[in-house]
């Protein structure tokens, strides 16, 4: 089974837990991100891994991956985290900045499930690999999101 195959059948019973009273099994580090479509309009919803700091949001993707594309056409976003929804602002960084490294390493040992997906092993204690992530910092999408005032 290809992995496109498997998300589509993973991700609905995945976006009806984060969106139900039970959300609290994995919400501690999947949110569902609701966005528009870069070219059609028409509306996604996705569960997404993320972790939190300093009241920001981080996720990651592999260049590959076709969802932050059309966050960065259409940053206002809908997020649902740890049961509440509301409207994100989010920022893409898809260059080779250097200043996604610390943030790629706290999010991998905040979501280390996500590692063996980027190709970083993780080292006793979990901590990441410091020359995986810098071998894979490169292929990597960041998205901050920020907290819409509503």
């Amino acid at each position: 089974m290809d992995t496109s195959t498997l998300y589509r059948l993973i991700n609905p019973p995945m976006i009806a837990l984060l969106r139900s009273p039970l959300h609290g099994v994995m919400s501690a580090n999947t949110m569902v991100l609701q966005f528009k479509g870069r070219k059609s309009g028409k509306q996604y919803t996705t569960p997404v891994s993320y972790s939190a700091s300093d009241g920001l949001l981080h996720a990651f993707a592999g260049k590959s991956s076709v969802w932050w594309k059309s966050v960065a056409a259409n940053p206002e976003v809908g997020l649902t985290v740890r049961g509440q929804t509301h409207r994100y602002a989010a920022t893409v960084t898809v260059d080779n900045d250097p200043a996604i490294i610390p943030v790629f390493t706290q999010f991998l040992r905040a979501v280390p499930r996500d590692a063996k997906f980027a190709g970083v092993k993780l080292l006793e204690g979990g901590t990441p690999d410091p020359l995986d992530i810098a071998r894979v910092a490169s292929q990597m999408v960041h998205v901050c999101f920020t907290r819409s005032s509503e």
